[in-house]
Order: C-alpha cells, then sequence, then structure tokens
C-alpha cells in the first residue's frame, strides 16, 4: 500500500509502513514486523517506539516476547485532532513570538466595472477617508445605478473624499458633493491613471477608453507611504509650485 496518506497527517515513511504492516499481521513480535516490512532491524525498533508515543500502537509481553498491535484506522481521526488541539495550544504564544514587526503584502487584481465594485464595496468596510490622485468623475456615470447606494453608504459612515482632480471639469462635476473636497492637478498631469488609497489598501486604475482595470495592494506601510505622497502633492498643487527635484 502507499504510504504517502499517512505521511501527510504527520508519519514518517517507516512508520507509516509499520502501521500497514501491523494491520495486516494484527498481532506481531518484532522479528515478524522485520519481514514484512522489509525495514532494517534499528528502523523497526526506532520506529515501533514513536508510534507507542503516538498511541498508535499498543504493546503487550506474552512468553518472554514482547508483541505489537495497531490500533484500529478510525483511531487516526483522534490522533489527528489531538494534533490540533496541540497546535491551538500553541497559537498564542507563537503570535508573541512573531510580534508586530511581520507585514503581509497581498495584491489583487479587478477588471471591467464589477471589478470596480469590489474595490468601492472594500472602501465602505473599511470606513475611512478615501484620497484620490487623478480624480475624473467616470464612476459616477460608468456605475450610474451603483454610486447612488454607495454614496448613501458613503454619507453615513462620514467618510471624506479627498481629491487631487485629473480637471476642473471634473471639479466643477462634484462640487455639490457632501464630503468632497481637494484640489486640481495641473493639466501637464492629466492621465488615464488614478490612484485610491483608503485604509491599508492602495487601487491602481487605468481608465484607458473607460474599460476599467485596477492593481490593489493592502499593506499598511504602503498605503501610509501613499498618504504621505498624496499630502506632498497636494501642498505643491495649493501653492501653485509644481516642480521640485528628489535627490536619490
Amino acid at each position: 500500500m502507499d504510504t504517502s496518506s499517512l505521511e501527510k497527517i504527520g508519519l514518517t515513511r517507516n512508520e507509516s509502513l509499520i502501521y500497514i504492516s501491523l494491520l495486516k499481521l494484527g498481532f506481531a513480535n518484532a522479528q515478524q514486523i522485520l519481514k514484512e516490512s522489509e525495514l532494517h532491524r534499528s528502523r523497526v525498533y526506532d520506529s515501533l517506539e514513536s508510534l507507542e508515543r503516538k498511541g498508535l500502537v499498543s504493546s503487550v509481553i506474552k512468553d518472554y516476547k514482547r508483541y505489537f498491535q495497531a490500533v484500529k484506522p478510525e483511531k487516526l481521526l483522534d490522533y489527528i485532532n489531538e494534533q490540533k488541539e496541540n497546535i491551538k495550544s500553541i497559537i498564542s504564544d507563537l503570535k508573541n513570538i512573531e510580534g508586530s514587526k511581520r507585514e503581509d503584502i497581498s495584491a489583487s487584481i479587478f477588471k471591467g466595472k464589477e471589478g470596480l465594485k469590489s474595490i468601492y464595496s472594500q472602501m465602505l468596510k473599511e470606513g475611512k477617508d478615501v484620497h484620490i490622485i487623478g480624480a475624473k468623475g467616470f464612476i459616477f456615470s460608468e456605475l450610474k445605478y451603483f454610486m447612488p447606494n454607495f454614496e448613501r453608504e458613503r454619507l453615513k459612515k462620514k467618510m471624506k473624499w479627498i481629491c487631487l482632480w485629473d480637471t476642473k471639469e471634473a471639479e466643477i462635476s462634484r462640487k455639490k458633493d457632501k464630503l468632497v473636497e481637494g484640489h486640481t492637478l495641473p493639466p501637464e498631469y492629466k492621465s488615464n491613471g488614478v490612484v485610491k488609497i483608503f485604509g491599508n489598501k492602495v487601487a491602481l486604475v487605468s481608465w484607458n477608453n473607460k474599460n476599467p482595470q485596477a492593481f490593489m495592494l493592502n499593506n499598511k506601510e504602503i498605503a501610509d507611504a501613499f498618504r504621505k505622497w498624496f499630502d506632498l502633492l497636494s501642498r505643491n498643487v495649493k501653492n501653485n509650485s509644481y516642480h521640485f527635484s528628489i535627490s536619490l
């Protein structure tokens, strides 16, 4: 029999061979197990000891010889459940060791208008202000049945749109909206791209031919960095100071 299934639940190959051999033999001494498993003597004894520690093999002394017997296969479930409980008991300690320095980064790709709906739904879940670079207002015409409900929920949560608008026309079109503020980028910065920063997420959206595609990162450090860059851009736009150098 293939031992891979038993190995997947944590047994070694030798342990698996001996367990299977004992199921076949029923009740056997070491010599019989050696013959059936075709393993080296030392490996048989080492594996029998480890299987006993795991509660998968029992032994008795009979006529001055030691005999072994495998537990019934259904008892393997008890072994697996015991391992689960052991893991549960140490998770909190392991998390304390891990500390707060670990920072996972996850990324997702979204395509089409349904993909944008997913991003906007995540905005509502975050419930935080949204910083937007290159805001165009396309979303209101392209998702005209979705956005009214989104806006109701946004206002309930008191989420601000803080925008660097792509054009003056885009800014004027949303001027009457509540909890919306920002400035218009200079004309030479107009593009098909939009950056949306909310909570721990940054979504990079392309509106090429009004066929949206987006790439979203989920990482606090990256989102915080984008917010700092947004603030820098916003100050420069507000002060009409668009040209500044960066030394690397």
